[in-house]
């Protein structure tokens, strides 16, 4: 690039990548770029990606690792971002990331005059326990002192829910520097996407990761209750480890519903589109426990689905009740409760007019919410104070 770097995108995830975190990613990368231009992109590297690249006037550099351990990937992550910080020291004015392992080592490179911002979407103290069990207290104390340091010395804090945010503030962080941006999506209509022909009349979608938290569980013992509806079909795009979706396939034949089941492995943004957009219904199982209580989330399938206007049954919790209102944009039952998801599934499929109430609903909130433009505006607006010294001084905020 013919100048150096202004602004600095950093985080410990694969870009891009078939889940919803690449999605935002993305959208708030191109936020920020778009506010500084000649902005860097740090992230993980994959190895159909290449190291380093310039995309619509962005530079990306990738670490591509063959760590299998997740704390190792992460300290090596940790010093790629370091090394990339320090290269850029006098030029950077505006500083954002998305996890610890990003957030320290640019903390630590960076000058006083660079203005930080943490983007608070996941908090490894919270989520990886949910994902690996074996953690041990002495590293769960390290990961919360790691999350504390970046908190305290950030400049300022976006958070994509109301959830996650008091979640902040029970540790000490003041309200005033944190700012909810929502999740978004883009507005799309979908008479303009040609449904394949491969498609079924009728289906159920779900789109997302499979880790336990996100309820396929669940959703595979629902659909023994409906049995008697044997040309429902339930299309799953999903991406994950090969381990976790072979589990579930393998629960779905013990559950005598695999032939139910149309499988869509790591499809591109893009391609996930269709199938959603020509879903009867959508679904968010997601499961009652602290990764999705305590943290909270802005679940992107739960948006993309409200924007293409496509009824979405989700889990009645709070940080969906933040997106969805019972029976007027979305329908919510109980989470980890089987027939009662099943239920709402049955009734939805008998009621084309309820289903078109909460799909058209949830549009309207969308658009006049949930646009991505809209969280961009919102973003930039905090690089905008940041830069002109409007929001408190974070020396008074811990």
């Amino acid at each position: 690039m013919s100048h150096p770097p202004t602004s600095l995108y950093a985080a410990f995830d694969t870009y891009p990548a078939p889940k919803g975190a690449a999605v935002h990613i993305r959208e708030f990368a191109s936020a920020l770029f778009n506010f500084s231009p000649n902005g860097l992109l740090l992230t993980l590297g994959a190895p159909e990606l290449p190291s380093w690249q310039i995309e619509e006037g962005c530079e990306i550099r990738r670490l591509s690792s063959s760590e299998p351990n997740y704390l190792k990937r992460a300290t090596e992550f940790s010093n790629f971002v370091h090394f990339h910080a320090s290269l850029l020291r006098d030029s950077l004015k505006i500083a954002h990331f998305r996890d610890p392992w990003s957030g320290l080592p640019i903390l630590d490179a960076l000058s006083r005059s660079c203005r930080t911002v943490y983007e608070v979407n996941a908090l490894p103290s919270i989520e990886l326990p949910a994902r690996y069990g074996r953690l041990t207290p002495t590293t769960l104390n390290k990961l919360k002192a790691f999350e504390q340091e970046c908190l305290e010395s950030v400049d300022a804090i976006v958070c994509p829910s109301q959830i996650i945010k008091n979640c902040l503030v029970e540790t000490g962080i003041s309200p005033h520097k944190i700012t909810v941006i929502p999740n978004g999506a883009e507005i799309i209509d979908t008479q303009t996407i040609v449904k394949p022909a491969e498609m079924p009349p009728q289906y159920l979608v779900y789109v997302g990761a499979v880790q336990p938290w996100q309820g396929l569980e669940t959703l595979f013992k629902a659909m023994t209750f409906l049995r008697d509806l044997p040309e429902l079909k339930l299309v799953l795009c999903v991406s994950g480890t090969k381990n976790r979706i072979k589990f579930l396939q393998k629960l779905s034949e013990r559950l005598l519903i695999s032939d139910q089941l149309l499988w869509q492995h790591k499809l591109t943004h893009k391609q996930v589109q269709p199938w959603l957009a020509h879903a009867t219904i959508s679904l968010a199982p997601l499961t009652e426990c602290a990764r999705n209580l305590v943290q909270g989330c802005s679940p992107i399938k739960i948006i993309e689905s409200m924007a293409m206007g496509i009824p979405t049954i989700a889990s009645d919790l709070p940080v969906v009740r933040e997106l969805l209102e019972h029976n007027q944009t979305g329908w919510l039952v109980r989470p980890d409760r089987p027939s009662e998801l099943a239920r709402a599934i049955r009734i939805l499929m008998l009621h084309q007019h309820e289903r078109q109430k909460l799909g058209n609903n949830a549009k309207a909130r969308a658009i006049k919410d949930l646009d991505w433009q809209i969280s961009a505006g919102k973003l930039q607006n905090v690089y905008r104070e940041l830069l002109l010294g409007r929001l408190p001084d974070k020396s008074c905020m811990v």
